[in-house]
């Protein structure tokens, strides 16, 4: 990728949409690009922070790990979006795994330069703190998910997202593919597959939706928003 190209990917993404030319070619100079394939991990729970990532293609999937292999998933990443900025700038070191769930295109900002840059352009430093401030955000809205809602709320509120990142209608009959497969859409929802299935079922009795392998047909839109809290 070139660096015209480069600068207008990063552009895009919240962290830098607001920076001044300058700066941002200054960031451009400071990163490089990586082609992530499908199941690839960009990095390991643990490993030192010495990037910070940002995906411009693709999706990437954020998750912890037990001992005997279980995850729970806390986040998809989807493009254009950064993300680990409170491991680069914190404790320096990655708190979770990232693994490509699809073919897609990752860029590598180096930290340390990227800390000194913040010293030079206060703007910079700015714009990180609006980024930790919707990571806040998002990490308090999955925490009150989990604790204060039951598994049927949350699947509902996974699928009208679903329905509206797709920019397809939330009329009656829209019909989408799920973009995860089902058992990181049950982590993301906080339970598991077998537990997502029956939560299916029940929508489907409920006549809110019609799940057929990984098609959801919307069947009740006011239902599934009432239920998903929209």
């Amino acid at each position: 990728m070139d660096t015209t190209a480069l600068t207008r990917a990063l552009r895009r993404t919240p962290l830098f949409e607001t920076l001044q030319d300058a700066a941002l070619s200054e960031i451009v100079g400071l990163t490089s690009v990586h082609r992530l394939e499908r199941g690839e991990v960009l990095f390991w729970e643990g490993d030192p922070a010495t990037f910070l990532p940002v995906v411009l293609s693709g999706r990437v999937k954020l998750f912890r790990s037990d001992s005997e292999g279980r995850e729970q998933v806390l986040h998809v990443m989807r493009a254009p979006a950064s993300f680990a900025e409170a491991a680069v700038f914190g404790p320096g070191i990655f708190p979770a795994t990232a693994q490509a769930l699809e073919p897609g295109t990752v860029a590598r900002v180096a930290s340390g330069e990227l800390v000194a840059l913040l010293r030079r352009r206060p703007e910079v430093a700015l714009a990180i703190l609006t980024s930790f401030s919707l990571w806040m955000r998002r990490l308090v809205d999955l925490i009150d998910g989990l604790a204060l809602r039951s598994v049927e709320e949350r699947v509902a509120a996974y699928l009208w997202s679903a329905f509206v990142r797709s920019g397809l209608t939330t009329l009656q009959g829209a019909t989408l593919r799920l973009e995860e497969p089902k058992h990181v859409v049950a982590s993301l929802c906080g339970t598991a597959p077998e537990v997502l299935s029956r939560t299916f079922r029940r929508l489907e009795r409920s006549g809110v939706v019609r799940v057929e392998g990984p098609q959801v047909v919307l069947l009740d839109p006011e239902a599934l928003a009432t239920l998903a809290g929209a």
